[in-house]
C-alpha cells in the first residue's frame, strides 16, 4: 500500500522507538552483569563471555528484525508484542495494521 509521507514518517518513528525498548531491556540483563562485576562477584571473563553472548545473541537478532524489515511491517510486529499501542498508529491506517499485527500473535 502506498502510505502518505506523513504516515511513513509516523512509522519510522514507531519503529525506532520500538527498536530502543527492545534493545534497551537486553541491555538492562547485561548491566546487571556489569554490576556484579563491579561488586566482585563475577571475574573480567564472565563479564566478557556475557558480552560476547549479548552481542551475538539479542544483539545481533534485534539488528537483523529492524534493518531487514520495513517500518510498515515493524509496525505491526510491534503492536503485537506490546511495544507500541493501537493509540500511538495513525487512525486512517489502525485498522489495516491491527490486522497485520495477528500475523505476529
Amino acid at each position: 500500500m502506498n502510505y502518505s509521507k506523513a504516515v511513513r514518517k509516523k512509522f519510522k518513528q514507531l519503529a525506532t522507538l520500538a527498536y530502543e525498548k527492545e534493545l534497551r531491556a537486553e541491555l538492562k540483563i547485561l548491566s546487571e552483569k556489569f554490576k556484579l562485576w563491579d561488586e566482585g562477584k563475577i571475574d573480567t571473563w564472565t563479564l566478557e563471555e556475557a558480552i560476547h553472548n549479548f552481542h551475538q545473541g539479542p544483539s545481533k537478532k534485534l539488528y537483523g528484525r529492524y534493518t531487514d524489515l520495513s517500518p510498515d511491517m515493524i509496525v505491526p510486529y510491534a503492536l503485537a508484542k506490546g511495544l507500541i499501542s493501537l493509540d500511538d498508529i495513525p487512525s486512517e491506517i489502525a485498522d489495516e495494521i491491527k490486522i497485520k499485527a495477528e500475523t505476529f500473535k
